[in-house]
């Protein structure tokens, strides 16, 4: 104890004499507070002399979570608005006016090629087949006529007891009896054909449609269709592409075989078999510079329909390798993407990067990364460039994302969290 504190505590203890003993002294509130003040004093006296000032205490370094930057397999894919076409699709009309006088289908339902479809009451058609065939009869005699008289004209030509001008008027009535003949002929060809268009028949094999008349309406050919009958095995998809994706495809020397043809139906639901495309238009569309393509797809258990509206994925047989990260790693601010990377040292660092399409929920980096590197997925608040983190590998789905080992197949434009801007 030092020279000074022995001062403080005899002081101390005279005054708690005098106030014991009932002593009063002039001043004696003055002089407690003086030896209080001065005790303050000795003690942080004390203190200062015990060491100097304390260090402050060390703060932790932050924890932070990183994924490291890998390439992979990706399948790149292309999403577009399309719509189912008919491979074959055909108006049924009526090519001779009549009544209906019957109908031998079922709306909706298969039928073969050669299936009769309609009947046209056949009455009037069979009279003017039966007429032709009289009108040809007819032809038939009267060449035999001619025939006949140009022979014994031609006979008694030969033993000048017929006029020249007599055998040539027999010659030219001959020539008019097998001309009428024909004409006769015709006439009877066209009054069958006429009859057999009484019976309408399927002119290929498909799906039939709702009719659009009933039995007793008066049809003919200038009616509208009768019914449709589509083919629905193959069926067609076409859909607009735009001319800047065209581009970069052409460029880059891939062509229709290097992809194949994918649907996504309205329920959300992915059409089981894939489709070739099979038919690129020679010009664009002035109104939206895309071009119109198509491709064939089998539909044999007949779920896809004629005008039916589907997304079309268009993917790549081959998968490229790219460079990707997760999109909790992108953040943003006014000079564009950057992340916040993880060195060798553990010390965090700014770098800016270029990226390419996103794949669901991972970004394609096209430079300012490198295989291997490590950057932030989460916890950014708590790193500042420059100082130092305690990186923890991500676990989870993140992780099983940014792997390798495993083929990702993109979904065009995917959704998923948006990158963080700047804090």
């Amino acid at each position: 104890m030092t020279g000074q504190s022995l001062r403080v505590q005899s002081f101390s203890a005279a005054a708690t004499r005098q106030s014991s003993g009932k002593m009063r002294y002039p001043g004696s509130k003055a002089l407690r507070g003086a030896v209080v003040g001065a005790m303050s004093m000795l003690i942080v006296a004390g203190c200062d002399s015990g060491g100097g000032k304390r260090a402050a205490p060390k703060m932790p370094v932050p924890s932070v979570v990183v994924q490291t930057v890998a390439t992979r397999d990706l399948v790149d894919t292309n999403t577009f608005t399309g719509r189912i076409e008919a491979k074959d699709k055909v108006e049924v009309r009526a090519r001779v006016q009549g009544y209906l006088k019957a109908r031998n289908f079922k709306e909706g339902t298969e039928v073969k090629k050669g299936d009769l479809l309609y009947e046209i009451e056949p009455e009037s058609f069979e009279i003017a087949v039966a007429q032709a065939q009289a009108n040809v009869s007819s032809a038939l005699a009267a060449l035999k006529l001619a025939e006949q008289t140009f022979k014994r004209i031609e006979e008694l030509a030969s033993r000048r007891t017929a006029s020249r001008a007599q055998l040539d008027t027999a010659q030219s009535t001959l020539a008019q009896a097998q001309a009428a003949l024909q004409a006769r002929r015709a006439e009877l060809e066209a009054a069958k054909l006429n009859l057999s268009y009484t019976r309408i028949q399927a002119p290929m094999a498909g799906r039939i449609g709702r009719s659009a008349y009933s039995v007793g309406n008066l049809v003919g050919p200038s009616s509208n269709p009768l019914v449709t009958l589509v083919a629905q095995d193959p069926i067609y998809v076409t859909f607009p592409v735009p001319q800047r994706l065209l581009l970069a495809v052409r460029r880059a020397g891939r062509g229709p075989d290097s992809v194949y043809v994918k649907l996504r139906l309205s329920d959300g639901s992915v059409y089981e078999e894939r489709g070739e495309i099979e038919f690129v238009d020679v010009q664009a569309t002035v109104s939206t510079d895309s071009v119109t393509v198509r491709a064939r797809i089998p539909n044999p258990k007949r779920i896809l329909i004629d005008q039916q509206l589907v997304d079309v994925l268009v993917v790549r047989k081959e998968p490229e390798r790219k460079l990707v990260i997760s999109q909790s790693a992108l953040l943003l601010d006014q000079q564009g993407a950057y992340v916040l990377a993880v060195g060798a040292d553990n010390k965090v660092g700014i770098k800016r990067i270029t990226t390419g399409e996103q794949r669901g929920s991972l970004i394609v980096v096209e430079s300012g990364l490198a295989d291997g590197d490590r950057v932030i997925v989460s916890g950014h608040q708590k790193a500042r460039p420059g100082s130092p983190v305690n990186p923890q590998a991500q676990t989870g789905e993140g992780a099983s994302a940014a792997a390798p080992s495993k083929t990702a197949g993109a979904g065009g434009a995917g959704g998923g969290k948006k990158p963080e801007k700047a804090r």
